[in-house]
């Protein structure tokens, strides 16, 4: 085995640890700091750290919790370095919220996989539509100009994706 298929195979398996654990770093870092652009800067440098670190990380430990730990100690750099230093938690209630987030990876693995299932059997409109409403935020008004509809018909169709992804996600959960 040369050295690039080495490098080849670790860089495989850290994309795919990593690639499963990132949801819930975001969403975590999400908890500590709130959204916007401070948690983008944190998961970006805690990405680059793991990767940077990876050689060091013991697979016989979760990759998450290992994620985790990295991000807390970038949270408390972050807090350190900023000039607000706003806390939301006490220090033990953010140890209990990283432990928690470790412990529930699997459960949330799962259901983003049956969310992700569900979504890829809905439409193109559908798609669009979800994604003008919630990836980019539009209110609906807006998007029934773009989509020269009226409000109630947008509202209407977005309940009706709500309620057969309600629906698959349900199914799918009870035969989990």
């Amino acid at each position: 085995m040369s050295i690039t298929d080495v490098d080849k195979a670790a860089h495989e398996r850290f994309l795919t640890s990593f690639l499963l654990a990132q949801p819930s770093l975001r969403s975590y870092l999400q908890s500590l700091v709130g959204e916007g652009a401070d948690c983008d800067d944190i998961v970006q440098e805690v990405s680059l750290i793991l990767w940077r670190e990876f050689a060091n990380y013991d697979p016989e430990r979760p990759f998450i919790a290992w994620a985790i730990g990295i991000a807390r100690n970038q949270v408390a750099l972050y807090r350190r370095q900023s000039a607000v230093q706003r806390r939301r938690f006490n220090p033990q209630a953010e140890a209990a919220l990283s432990i928690a987030f470790v412990e529930l990876e699997d459960e949330f693995r799962e259901q983003r996989l049956v969310l992700k299932n569900c979504l890829e059997r809905l439409g193109p409109q559908a798609h669009e539509l979800l994604c003008l409403r919630y990836q980019l935020g539009k209110e609906l008004a807006v998007i029934a100009v773009e989509r020269a509809s009226s409000v109630n018909a947008v509202n209407k169709a977005l309940g009706k994706i709500r309620r057969l992804l309600l629906d698959c996600t349900g199914r799918a959960g009870a035969a989990l």
